[in-house]
């Protein structure tokens, strides 16, 4: 390694090191964090880069610790979670949401529950991302998002059931007009 700037003093910029081989053409390499590798290291340490498809995504040093470059073909698992988050949350209340309003079709009050599930669902979905964003925004650990996300998913949990008990006792309905006899 030639030099390695970990510490860029920049606000979300990636860590960088240059590496050059034995071949002598120098490679650029940004990391997503410093750990474990790239903070051990001085210039003109060696360590061993793993190319896959023409891209350097693995570094190794002496001792046998390895991490992944940007270039990496692995995602990152925050990124997984908060999308699993969302699209649970989402795609469940809104399976929910449309089909109790088929299943009780007579019934307005029904509608306007399922309803409340629907829009409940999409605020769940809006608070995974707005969770996944702050995480990465902040470089909190991956713990952060079930721990920020849990609660207020719970609150939302908690609000629609008391929604949807209005809507079925008929309180977040309009009066219902009288028939004509």
């Amino acid at each position: 390694m030639r030099s390695a700037d970990p510490n860029r003093g920049e606000r979300h910029e990636s860590p960088e090191a240059l590496l050059v081989p034995s071949s002598g053409a120098a490679r650029h390499v940004a990391f997503p964090d410093t750990e474990p590798v790239l903070s051990g290291l001085a210039p003109g340490d060696r360590v061993v880069g793993v190319i896959w498809r023409g891209r350097l995504v693995e570094v190794r040093d002496a001792e046998g610790r390895r991490q992944q470059t940007a270039d990496g073909p692995v995602g990152w698992p925050a990124d997984r979670l908060g999308g699993a988050l969302a699209c649970l949350s989402f795609g469940l209340a809104g399976l929910v949401g449309a089909v109790w309003p088929l299943l009780r079709r007579e019934d307005r009050r029904h509608a306007t529950a399922g309803q409340v599930v629907r829009w409940h669902g999409a605020v769940l979905a809006v608070l995974a991302i707005l969770t996944l964003w702050a995480r990465s925004a902040n470089g909190w650990p991956l713990w952060a998002i079930p721990a920020i996300w849990g609660p207020l998913a719970v609150l939302g949990t908690v609000s629609m059931t008391a929604f949807v008990l209005a809507a079925l006792r008929g309180e977040l309905s309009g009066p219902v007009p009288a028939a004509d006899a």
